[in-house]
C-alpha cells in the first residue's frame, strides 16, 4: 500500500498541506504581533506630521484642526490630548485632561516619563509601550511637542493583537485539517482511474523484461497513456525480432562493438586535446607570422623577437608532436621493450649533467642519494625517459627551499627511485588525474614553461610496461614522486 502512486499522492498532499499550515503558524506567532505593532507606530507618526503641518498653517489650533484630529479618533480609533505651552487643555476627546494610566504631563516635558518600553524617540516626539493598571490593558502611547509650544498626547490600544493572533492560529489548524482531509479524499478518487492503466503497463514491462513478448497492452483510447501502451506493444514484437537476428551473431558483435568503442574514445579524446593544445601555439605563429608579414615593425629587434616566438612556439609543437608519436607506440604496443642491464645510478647522473643549465637558471639546489652503482634491468632508453619527466616535473615546480632529492635505494630486490622537490603540494582531488594525458594542474604555470601535460602519461605507459610500481605523494613541503625497476 504505501508504495503505491496513490498513496505517495496523498502523502505529498498532507505533507504539502501540513507545511503550509505549519509555516503560516509559525508566521503569525513570529511576526504579526511586531507588525501590527509596527503599522501602528506608522499611523502615529503619520498623525503627528500632520497635526505638526496643521498647527503652522493655522498658527493655532483652529477648528479645521479640531475636525482632523476628530476624524483621526474615528478613522485609527487614536486618543487625542492637545495642550499649551501652560499645560492648559485645547483639546481633549474624553472627560479627562491627561488620560488615565500615563504620568503628569509635566513629567514628560521634563523628561521624567518612566515608561515600561521606549518604542522609538526623536527631537520632536517619543513612542512608548506602557500598561495601564487601572484599565489592566497595554497601549502605545506618543508625546509630541511642536512648534509654538503645543504638546500632544496620542495613545491606541494593542490589547487585540494577541487574541486575534490566538484566534488566527486556531483558525488556521482548523482549515489546514479540513483542506488535508477533501484533498486526501480528492487524491484518493483522482487517481484511481489514472494509475489503474500505469499499473497494466508495468505488469506489462515486467513481462517483457523476462522476455514474455507475448504479452499486449489490452487498453483502448487515443489518450497519452493509451498511446504509450500501442507503443510498448510494437516495441515488444520488434525486440521479439531483433532478439532472434542478434543471437546468432551476439558473441562476436560485441568483441567487435567494445573494440571500436575503445578505438573511437581514443580518437575522440586525441583529437579533442591535440586540437586544444595546438590552437594556442598555432595562433601565435599565424599572428606573429602576419605581423611579420605586413611590416608591422621595422624595428629589427622587434622583427628578431617575432621570429623567435614563432620558433620557440614551433618547437613546443614538435616536442608535443614527438612525446605523443613515443606515448602512442608504447600505449599500442607497437613499441618493443629491449630488456637489458645497465648502471641505473649512472643513467641519472646523466640526466641531471643534462639539466645543468635549467638548474642553473632556475637556482635549484640538486642533491644525488644513490650508492657508486646499482645494476637494474629495463629498457634503458625508457626508463630514462621517466627519470627526465619526473627531474624536468620537479623542476618545472620548485619553490620554497628549491630543493630537488634524487634518492636510489636497493629495496627487496628492486631498484627504487624517488625525485622529490619542495614547493606546492598536489591537490588531494588532482592526484589521481595527473597521469591522464593533457591533464594540468595548473594551466597557467604549465603554459608559461612549456608543458603539454603529457610526460606523465609516457611515465605511466613506461612503468605499466614493464610492470612495476610508479606513483605520486604529497610531502609536508612539497611533493614525492618515485617509481621501481628490478634489479634481477
Amino acid at each position: 500500500m504505501k508504495h503505491t502512486i496513490r498513496f505517495r499522492y496523498m502523502m505529498i498532499l498532507a505533507g504539502t498541506v501540513a507545511a503550509v499550515a505549519i509555516a503560516t503558524w509559525v508566521v503569525i506567532s513570529l511576526w504579526l504581533e511586531p507588525y501590527y505593532m509596527s503599522r501602528k507606530q506608522h499611523t502615529l507618526i503619520q498623525a503627528h506630521d500632520q497635526l505638526e503641518t496643521r498647527l503652522e498653517a493655522d498658527g493655532g489650533v483652529s477648528e479645521e484642526t479640531k475636525i482632523y484630529l476628530w476624524r483621526v479618533k474615528e478613522n485609527f480609533n487614536i486618543e487625542i490630548f492637545l495642550y499649551d505651552s501652560s499645560q492648559d487643555t485645547l483639546y481633549s476627546q474624553s472627560s479627562e485632561d491627561i488620560p488615565r494610566g500615563v504620568n503628569t504631563l509635566l513629567d514628560y516635558i521634563l523628561g521624567r516619563n518612566e515608561s515600561e518600553e521606549v518604542l522609538r524617540r526623536t527631537d520632536s516626539y517619543q513612542i512608548n509601550k506602557v500598561h495601564d493598571s487601572q484599565l489592566d490593558a497595554d497601549y502605545m502611547e506618543m508625546f509630541s511637542s511642536y512648534p509654538g509650544g503645543y504638546f500632544s498626547i496620542m495613545r491606541v490600544s494593542i490589547q487585540g493583537i494577541r487574541e486575534t493572533v490566538d484566534l488566527m492560529k486556531q483558525f488556521n489548524l482548523y482549515v489546514a485539517a479540513a483542506v488535508g482531509l477533501l484533498g486526501i479524499l480528492a487524491a484518493w478518487f483522482l487517481t484511481r482511474n489514472m494509475t489503474a492503466p500505469i499499473l497494466r503497463l508495468s505488469a506489462l514491462a515486467e513481462r517483457m523484461a523476462g522476455l514474455d513478448f507475448d504479452a499486449r497492452y489490452e487498453g483502448g483510447g487515443n489518450r497519452e497513456i493509451a498511446v504509450l501502451g500501442n507503443s510498448m506493444n510494437h516495441m515488444s514484437a520488434q525486440l521479439e525480432k531483433t532478439i532472434q537476428e542478434l543471437k546468432t551473431a551476439n558473441l562476436e558483435l560485441k568483441r567487435d562493438n567494445e573494440q571500436k568503442t575503445k578505438i573511437d574514445e581514443m580518437r575522440r579524446e586525441f583529437l579533442s586535446n591535440v586540437s586544444h593544445e595546438l590552437k594556442t601555439p598555432i595562433a601565435l605563429i599565424q599572428g606573429y607570422a602576419e605581423g611579420l608579414k605586413e611590416g608591422i615593425s621595422d624595428d629589427p629587434e622587434s622583427m628578431e623577437w617575432y621570429c623567435d616566438v614563432i620558433i620557440d612556439e614551433a618547437s613546443k609543437m614538435n616536442t608535443m608532436v614527438k612525446k605523443l608519436l613515443a606515448l602512442n607506440q608504447i600505449e599500442a604496443g607497437r613499441d618493443q621493450l629491449s630488456m637489458e642491464r645497465f648502471d641505473l645510478v649512472e643513467m641519472i647522473e646523466g640526466v641531471l649533467n643534462s639539466y645543468k643549465i635549467l638548474i642553473g637558471q632556475k637556482e635549484a639546489k640538486v642533491e644525488l642519494r644513490a650508492p657508486e652503482s646499482l645494476d637494474v634491468w629495463a629498457d634503458e632508453y625508457m626508463a630514462e625517459e621517466v627519470i627526465r619527466n619526473y627531474v624536468g616535473n620537479a623542476l618545472n615546480h620548485v619553490d620554497g627551499e628549491k630543493k630537488i632529492t634524487v634518492t636510489v635505494e636497493k629495496q627487496e630486490g628492486k631498484a627504487h627511485i624517488e625525485v622529490r622537490n619542495t614547493g606546492n603540494q598536489i591537490p588531494e582531488e588532482d592526484i589521481g588525474r595527473i597521469w591522464d594525458k593533457f591533464y594540468k594542474v595548473d594551466k597557467a604555470r604549465t603554459r608559461e614553461y612549456g608543458g603539454s601535460g603529457i610526460g606523465l602519461s609516457i611515465v605511466r605507459a613506461v612503468m605499466e610496461s614493464h610492470g612495476c610500481a610508479y606513483g605520486v605523494r604529497n610531502e609536508e613541503d612539497g611533493v614525492s614522486f618515485y617509481c621501481e625497476f628490478d634489479c634481477k
